[in-house]
């Protein structure tokens, strides 16, 4: 006994807690899949993650020692703590394994050749339309669209915000793309 509970339900607790963690995970993981209309990989994911999910519950439902109150409680516990760690890891996994195209739209506050010149030199492909701002004071800018790889915002963020800080960003995730030029986007 330990904490007056016995041995054999802490370690269903622990089966149900660790099983969890790896159940959400692969739901997190083939939700992703299935979004992004992958539907052969998310069947994958959705098969371990059935099966997992099955063995888990026979094992919880199948414990009941002296104290049925007591070993449901905990056994409630340790499948809610699975769920949410679960499902914190699996998000984290899916943001790693997933990979996930980005389209950004950028306004410059003021036209400036200097930014054009460093994201090419960066490896962005990009395509510039000239435009303009709608109030009376209205000055000639660029509005800039890329489409890279969702690991490359961090850097593409800092070489805007090294030229303009008051550039106005709008950032998509894309669904297909087709052709076109992505020099940084492995």
């Amino acid at each position: 006994m330990f904490f007056g509970v016995e041995l054999q339900l802490w370690l269903v607790c622990l089966l149900v807690v660790v099983g969890r963690i790896f159940d959400m995970s692969l739901s997190s993981i083939r939700t992703v899949y299935t979004v992004k209309q992958k539907p052969l990989l998310s069947s994958i994911f959705g098969f371990f993650e059935a099966f997992l999910w099955f063995i888990i519950v026979k094992a919880a439902l199948d414990y009941v020692l002296n104290d049925p109150v007591t070993d449901t409680l905990l056994i409630a516990l340790s499948y809610s703590i699975g769920y949410g760690v679960g499902t914190f890891v699996g998000g984290v996994l899916a943001s790693k394994i997933v990979k996930t195209k980005v389209s950004v739209q950028i306004v410059l506050s003021k036209k400036n050749d200097e930014i054009i010149k460093s994201l090419r030199d960066n490896g962005f492909g990009q395509t510039i339309f000239t435009a303009h701002g709608s109030g009376d004071d209205a000055k000639e800018t660029y509005f800039i669209t890329i489409e890279t790889n969702e690991k490359n915002l961090k850097n593409l963020k800092q070489i805007i915000d090294k030229y303009d800080k008051k550039a106005f960003l709008s950032i998509n995730e894309t669904k297909q793309v087709f052709g076109g030029y992505f020099g940084n986007s492995k």
